[in-house]
């Protein structure tokens, strides 16, 4: 146990948490946090009219304030002054997807907000192509209140010690990486890079955990499986926790199992996104993820855009208080089960059962570590000009980099972006060749994927990750 993590986290839960966040910095989390733990003991009634009336006044300000949605419902004939229900807005063949953000560029945005004073988070996903989704300040504090209350429900207090395997983002120098770590440990949080994820490292950040007195991790799958591995395998005493939550990939069964075994404390699932941050999380009981209906409205519907329950379908979401640039029956690409179930827990949220994703792989160093895919998405989401990029390990010292450029700066700038980028990819003594393309193909199921391995032996182990 360390003593002063185990003694700060009361202090900060219940004096410099509110004095920082409501009195020094002036944001709305704390506030927003105390609303929503409100928001808990609702009935299900009472969260659905909630929910209507948002819909309607995030369709009524839409039509008003961001231009994409006053041309696309006066298309559709829509009148959103009558609408309390996604079931109308179905009907009338109302949709976004990644792809008609990136082509509706700024028209998404709404006219209130100026776009150099929003939040901005970059995503990809399976298409290999990264979009900038926008946010106020606001609605970030929002989210964050979201995931504070998601934490109350397993037992994890704000301020609870706990060390979070994450990414980062690209370019920073020691500086911002150290003022970076501060933040974290502000919050009693220890921050762990979830890249580099060879034993060796592995095995260091088991202890480096037990020397902070972390009772929660928070992490990506990958990262953390393969830590429980670790542990198995050198007999490695695990750090105490009260429980592990994890995000970004699929959760199967054998993982859950290899990291509750090692770890010997139970696996909270959290299904999140870019576009929305929380969407849904498991409580204490874990009997499926309460999606956060007081913000998002979720749907599972099948190819004929029809909801489904206890089938699998694809996830539709709609976010309720964004208005910087708002989301409305956005396909995430993500596919899910709906249950209709009610949770022991005795909360009036809806769940999904199951969340589905991608597949794809690591990337393999010659000295046997492993890289987390997600590293490439940090890395070149952002570079000047890309369209959409795919990496391919061929060897274990080379990757091919594929670019498909659109020509609003000088290749040479993006490649120096991206070499830059990718350089410390050098001490694992792995080079790469770029190479600009007119298309890179889909898919048989029309996805891009965004990292392959030509390693043979390598595609389709057990404990590939998924998103």
């Amino acid at each position: 146990m360390n003593v002063f993590t185990s003694a700060y986290a009361p202090v900060y839960r219940n004096l410099v948490f509110p004095f920082y966040e409501g009195v020094l910095r002036r944001r709305s989390i704390y506030g927003r946090y105390r609303r929503l733990s409100e928001a808990s003991a609702l009935g299900i009634g009472e969260l659905r009219e909630m929910q209507r009336r948002k819909l309607n006044d995030l369709l009524v300000y839409c039509n008003e304030h961001v231009p994409f949605y006053r041309e696309l419902f006066a298309l559709h004939g829509v009148d959103p002054r009558g609408v309390f229900d996604v079931e109308a807005l179905r009907a009338k063949e109302i949709s976004t997807s990644k792809p008609i953000v990136r082509s509706a560029g700024e028209s998404l945005l709404s006219r209130e907000f100026v776009k150099e004073d929003l939040h901005n988070s970059a995503t990809s996903g399976s298409t290999g192509t990264p979009v900038l989704f926008y946010m106020s300040r606001d609605n970030w504090c929002l989210r964050m209140a979201t995931k504070y209350r998601s934490e109350d429900w397993i037992g994890k207090p704000l301020g609870t010690p706990a060390t979070l395997i994450w990414g980062h983002k690209p370019g920073r120098t020691q500086q911002a990486v150290f003022k970076n770590s501060l933040y974290w440990a502000f919050q009693n949080y220890q921050f762990l890079s979830a890249f580099d994820i060879g034993e060796e490292s592995l095995v260091a950040a088991v202890a480096s955990i037990r020397r902070h007195g972390s009772r929660f991790i928070e992490s990506y799958v990958t990262v953390v499986y393969l830590m429980a591995k670790a542990i198995a395998k050198y007999g490695l005493e695990p750090p105490k926790l009260d429980g592990i939550v994890v995000g970004a990939e699929r959760l199967y069964d054998f993982q859950k199992e290899e990291i509750e075994r090692s770890f010997r404390c139970p696996v909270f699932n959290r299904y999140g996104a870019t576009e929305f941050s929380n969407v849904a999380s498991e409580c204490e009981k874990r009997e499926g993820l309460h999606v956060n209906m007081d913000n998002l409205w979720v749907e599972v519907v099948d190819g004929d855009d029809r909801p489904v329950t206890g089938v699998v379908g694809d996830i539709v979401i709609t976010d309720l208080e964004n208005r910087a640039m708002p989301l409305i029956r956005y396909k995430i690409g993500d596919r899910g089960v709906m249950t209709d179930a009610a949770c022991s827990c005795g909360r009036s949220f809806p769940m999904l059962r199951e969340v589905i994703g991608r597949i794809s792989e690591t990337l393999k160093t010659g000295d046997g570590q492993e890289i987390h895919d997600m590293y490439f998405l940090w890395k070149l989401s952002r570079a000047p000009g890309l369209v959409r990029f795919r990496v391919t390990q061929d060897s274990l010292t080379h990757i091919r980099v594929e670019i498909e450029h659109d020509g609003s700066v000088d290749r040479e700038a993006t490649t120096r972006w991206i070499r830059e980028a990718l350089s410390d990819l050098e001490r694992y003594r792995i080079s790469h060749t770029l190479e600009y393309v007119d298309s890179i193909p889909l898919t048989g199921a029309g996805k891009m994927r965004f990292f392959v391995s030509e390693l043979a032996g390598e595609t389709g182990a057990p404990g590939q990750k998924t998103r």
